[in-house]
């Protein structure tokens, strides 16, 4: 088995990681200060059930997510279904933000959010590939 192959298991893993922390990161941002942290993209919460709603959609469900993919880390068969998840999240996320691109126009910082969602994509898609084509015995 080359050295490209007995990394290959580790790559995958990493990225799963990687994106497992940047979830968790944006949840617990949206979990600790719902209201500052929407307030920096000027979404101004006028009721308790805007920031419930908040903490819900941007803390829970990212802080979620980075659960599942920490799960995935062990065997291969997980870590194949983590990256689909992941790969899964990022094609819809990057599609909404296109849309919203078109809808509302392209802000700075919605086109620096696509770039970084794009590579995320792309990175998945290819970690899949990878594992797919990885030698059974590793």
């Amino acid at each position: 088995m080359t050295f490209f192959w007995r990394l290959a298991p580790w790559l995958t893993r990493l990225l799963l990681l990687a994106a497992a922390t940047l979830f968790f990161l944006i949840g617990l941002k949206y979990l600790s200060a719902p209201v500052e942290n929407a307030g920096a993209d000027a979404i101004i919460l006028g009721s308790v059930m805007a920031i419930s709603r908040v903490r819900v959609a941007f803390g829970a469900f990212p802080l979620s997510l980075s659960l599942i993919l920490l799960g995935s880390l062990g065997p291969r068969k997980r870590v194949l279904g983590g990256l689909a998840v992941l790969a899964t999240t990022i094609a819809v996320v990057t599609a909404v933000r296109l849309a919203g691109i078109v809808l509302d126009g392209p802000a700075e910082e919605a086109i620096k959010l696509l770039r970084v969602e794009a590579v995320l994509l792309a990175l998945s898609v290819a970690a899949i590939f990878l594992e797919r084509a990885r030698p059974q015995g590793g």
